[in-house]
């Protein structure tokens, strides 16, 4: 792996050289896209690290927001996904006409959902899960069948993000063109799970719903979730990582 960073230093050092790059959005979408393919990387499968074995993410300089870790969708049921958008979707505020399931869940936290309802999430050592419980305006527990097994976010943590490298970049719009450059880098390994376990417990790392509707072609009304991601603030990753 050691091999692998230094190889990855060497081409955004070359990148980062390039200065302001003009960008394209609609043959390069997102950042992180644009970036696969100034590696000479075509953009991979969300299921695994994107440069032999480092996750890359892309974030502005000047924010200092959250990044996704993962996506992992409870393993608690089939299409349990679904089963919730069914019963806990409500009105979107730009289209009453569809619904939409688009939260924050926290360990000792409860978010408020629509018509009374709030969610919260626990983390069950015992029985090895994350557990998303419901509750109503008297916080009598609804709904606890939603859950995600330690088995499976171990699988998914480790798969994706025991490397990290996060980029940072600045954008400038010039004469109707959008450019931008790509102004720093940052190398992490993962802690470990128990690290990750815990830092769900504190609220550090939280679970993000976003599942709304297609709104064009042949699913157009249909349910489409966007994935249930994983989420940590960008100052928190060295409580999650070890710098390299």
């Amino acid at each position: 792996m050691k091999n692998n960073i230094e190889d990855l230093k060497k081409e955004i050092a070359r990148i980062k050289k390039m200065n302001w790059i003009p960008w394209d959005w609609k043959n390069y979408g997102g950042t992180n896209i644009k970036l696969e393919k100034l590696l000479n990387r075509n953009p991979e499968n969300f299921e695994i690290a994107n440069y032999d074995g480092i996750k890359i993410k892309t974030k502005k300089s000047s924010l200092k927001d959250d990044i996704t870790l993962f996506c992992a969708s409870p393993d608690s049921f089939l299409f349990e996904m679904k089963r919730l958008y069914n019963l806990y979707a409500y009105p979107n505020r730009n289209n009453k006409t569809t619904k939409i399931l688009s939260c924050n869940l926290y360990c000792g936290k409860l978010t408020y959902i629509y018509n009374d309802k709030l969610f919260s999430i626990k983390v069950n050592k015992k029985k090895e899960v994350i557990q998303l419980f419901v509750y109503d305006c008297s916080l009598n527990i609804i709904d606890n069948l939603t859950s995600w097994s330690f088995d499976m976010i171990k699988q998914k943590l480790e798969k994706k993000v025991s490397y990290l490298c996060l980029v940072k970049m600045d954008k400038s719009f010039w004469q109707n063109q959008l450019y931008m450059k790509y102004t720093n880098d940052i190398y992490y390994k993962l802690k470990d799970f128990n690290t990750f376990i815990d830092l769900i417990e504190k609220g550090t790392i939280w679970i993000s719903f976003r599942v709304g509707v297609f709104k064009t072609g042949k699913r157009k009304g249909q349910m489409h979730d966007h994935g249930t991601s994983f989420c940590i603030n960008i100052p928190d990753l060295d409580l999650l990582f070890n710098r390299i």
